[in-house]
């Protein structure tokens, strides 16, 4: 995600639903309530808090979708697609535990980091500390690049299936389960991108706060920003420059440590969202499950 880039439109091609009829109960139709708040969301500017509100109503839509698969005419209306959908369940299982992983490597990295400034500031040795963060956050955005480049050749496949309108209510089943599924990549891919924020070249700390305003107009309805994940970067980047020329200041020491532990905040709200998301895609897949044996 570029730091210049407008607001995400990840989710914009998807068309709103309408449950059947045989549907509309309370807790089915919230299943297109949440399905069209994750739409709106798909339009909304790319920072920790909206991409932890993604995750958040992910985890509701799933235990919307486990609440449909009880109903009576669930297996049946499900029956054509059950073998895809088990495949599904395992690749969603697979990819929120790569992002679970890549979490808890970006909290570990980001935590070395902060005691190395805190121990250290004004010592050379930190730009070893730092030079070590910045091939660290090289490994993850190749990861990352890989990791996108599975999620969308599922996702194209998913946007293949064929589901024929023989009967309305069956064909309307499958397809908010495919629209799930959808939605569920279409998330997993903001946070890696998310987390990958490639970071711009600065002339100082001085152009750093200029970005890391949120929502700074550059032109109209277009707007600047820059995650907490690349503002970050671009103060590694900077300091690690300042430190080999000697030039390192407590003042960028400590800017660079409370733009740390902003990102550590929000990492840790990006672990516990996945952490529950994880659970959930577990017993979606448990329903499944259920379904094939009973």
């Amino acid at each position: 995600m570029e730091g210049s880039s407008s607001t995400s439109t990840s989710t914009s091609h998807f068309r709103s639903i309408s449950l059947p009829s045989r549907l509309t109960n309370p807790s089915h139709t919230s299943i297109e309530t949440k399905i069209n708040e994750l739409k709106a969301w798909g339009d909304m500017v790319c920072s920790s808090k909206t991409t932890q509100k993604g995750l958040v109503g992910l985890v509701e839509l799933f235990v919307c979708v486990d609440e449909l698969f009880r109903s009576p005419h669930a297996k049946q209306a499900l029956s054509p697609l059950v073998e895809d959908a088990l495949e599904w369940s395992i690749v969603l299982l697979d990819s929120c535990n790569i992002l679970k992983e890549l979490i808890i490597q970006m909290k570990e990295n980001v935590q070395i980091l902060q005691s190395a400034l805190r121990r250290k500031a004004g010592d050379l040795t930190v730009a070893n500390q730092i030079a070590a963060y910045l091939c660290f956050r090289k490994k993850v955005k190749k990861s990352i690049i890989k990791n996108l480049g599975t999620l969308r050749s599922i996702e194209k496949k998913m946007r293949l299936i064929t589901i024929q309108d023989v009967d309305h209510h069956v064909s309307m089943v499958s397809k908010v389960l495919v629209e799930v599924n959808l939605l569920t990549i279409s998330i997993f891919k903001t946070l890696l991108t998310f987390v990958s924020a490639k970071p711009k070249p600065t002339n100082g700390f001085q152009l750093l706060s200029k970005f890391a305003l949120k929502g700074t107009c550059t032109h109209e309805n277009v707007k600047v920003f820059v995650n907490e994940v690349e503002t970050v970067d671009m103060a590694t980047l900077s300091l690690h420059k300042s430190a080999h020329n000697n030039e390192m200041k407590d003042a960028d020491v400590q800017m660079i440590l409370r733009n740390l532990q902003i990102l550590d905040v929000s990492i840790d709200g990006f672990g516990a969202e996945l952490n529950f998301l994880f659970r959930r895609l577990i017993q979606h897949r448990v329903s499944l499950l259920n379904m094939v044996v009973c």
